[in-house]
């Protein structure tokens, strides 16, 4: 009795390691688009393709069809997606199927970044000055939005729902300069940053710059003669 139960132990033991070889994982970024193909033994045989989630909102099928070998796929939301391909064979009145699984996860990595600018003079003391920073995205969707406030202005600068498409943009804030030479110094930060697939940046640390100055000229006097 006690021989027959080790078998036993040991057939489940290897069973569970085979089906763990068997196991298919993947790991994608969110908005990346991935080619998926199987192989059939016959075009001629049924095929199916099913994904978890919702179409047009986790993910979205860009090329193929649900009932070919092979799709590609818009991942469009982060999670874990448990994606099986079916192939069906018909006999007379018996229908044999074999599915293939794959879990796929999608990893909550869209981001945008804002880097610092550069300290400078102002171009006088009349008229006004611009700053320059550069915001650079990390997967997600190709189109997002962002809101911005600077802190240390009088008056302060802000915009709200700035449109972007691409990866990087550049924010450009026109500062009026100060009489006097009175230098300005100040930081920005942006808020709010969403790309077209409702995702939000995931990681705000990076969405405030440090201190930037526009340093007052001399506010020399005419020549005179």
């Amino acid at each position: 009795m006690k021989t027959n139960f080790t078998k036993l132990l040991s057939v489940c033991f290897f069973l569970f390691l085979g089906f763990a070889a068997s196991a298919q994982t993947d790991t994608r970024s969110v908005g990346e688009t991935k080619a998926y193909t199987v192989t059939p033994e016959s075009g001629s045989n049924g095929l199916l393709w099913t994904l978890s989630g919702t179409s047009g909102t986790d993910w979205n099928i860009t090329a193929g069809a649900l009932n070919s070998g092979s799709i590609t796929v818009l991942w469009m939301k982060p999670g874990t997606y448990n994606m099986t391909f079916t192939e069906t064979e018909s006999h007379t009145g018996v229908d044999c199927s074999t599915t293939k699984n794959l879990t796929v996860t999608v990893n909550a990595d869209f981001d945008v970044v804002i880097a610092d600018a550069v300290s400078d003079c102002a171009t006088g003391s009349t008229g006004n000055s611009t700053v320059d920073y550069t915001l650079t995205k990390t997967n997600g969707a190709a189109d997002w939005t962002f809101d911005y406030a600077t802190t240390g202005l009088t008056p302060e600068l802000s915009g709200t729902a700035v449109a972007v498409s691409g990866n990087t943009y550049t924010l450009t804030l026109t500062v009026p300069n100060l009489a006097a030479g009175a230098d300005q110094t100040f930081s920005v930060t942006i808020s709010n940053v969403k790309d077209s697939f409702g995702n939000s940046d995931n990681t705000a640390g990076n969405n405030v710059t440090g201190d930037v100055t526009i340093y007052g000229v001399p506010n020399t006097g005419n020549i005179t003669f």
